[in-house]
């Protein structure tokens, strides 16, 4: 069985996915780790000299850089097993830490705007999920990268709500101006995914949604995996 699980930033895809996996015994894969590992890379060889929006990198001044994002996507791997993969760029394994620094969040929005980057990565998550059971947390999977997964989920919550949960995770006062620099983010990030030509952020037709603002992480993964066990019957 393969579980698709979307939604848009800190709807709790990640978290929910992950718990998922382990209750029924699957693998579990964060897709977006996989657009950050490239921006990752991107940003170390000096592509992105300041900060780039989706409409830049469409522009003719980003074809070369485009070219070049599309070849690190094709050298790109998820290698490991169970919940515990690495992001593998051209043989070389790039730790978490270093995809979620600050930078990559500003960039890796551009990245993942670029079709042909999404062709390339839309292999690496398909064989993942050949593997046997496994839950692929994304924002184009049960639309674009498995639209015959057997169980899809959208999980959805308000932009306010989201960046209330990631400033508390990060250890910031709800209220405080790190909380609303987050907020910000997120609205800009959510009509940036919306918004794209290419696999915009939308529930797939046949998608459960579930809105998690009132409920809390462990009712949610119940909910989720009391919607995979029915079609497993």
């Amino acid at each position: 069985m393969r579980i698709a699980i979307d939604g848009p930033a800190s709807s709790g895809k990640s978290s929910v996915g992950r718990l998922v996996a382990e209750e029924l015994g699957f693998g579990f894969l964060d897709t977006g780790l996989l657009y950050r590992a490239i921006t990752r890379r991107a940003i170390d060889l000096g592509w992105f000299p300041a900060p780039v929006t989706a409409a830049d990198v469409a522009g003719a001044a980003y074809e070369q850089v485009r070219r070049d994002l599309t070849e690190l996507a094709r050298s790109t791997d998820a290698q490991g097993s169970g919940s515990s993969f690495t992001m593998v760029i051209g043989g070389i394994p790039l730790a978490d830490a270093q995809l979620e620094a600050a930078d990559v969040e500003l960039y890796v929005p551009a990245v993942a705007s670029i079709a042909s980057v999404r062709d390339s990565l839309r292999a690496v998550q398909r064989s993942v999920a050949a593997r046997g059971g496994s839950v692929l947390a994304g924002r184009d999977i049960g639309t674009v990268v498995l639209p015959d997964a057997e169980c899809k989920i959208f999980l959805d919550a308000t932009a306010e709500n989201r960046a209330a949960r990631r400033a508390t995770q990060r250890g910031y006062a709800v209220g405080s101006a790190e909380h609303q620099a987050i907020l910000a983010s997120l609205i800009a990030r959510d009509a940036e995914d919306r918004t794209r030509p290419v696999a915009p952020l939308v529930a797939a037709a046949d998608a459960i949604t579930i809105h998690t603002d009132a409920l809390p992480l462990a009712d949610v993964v119940k909910r989720v995996v009391a919607e995979a066990r029915k079609v497993t019957r």
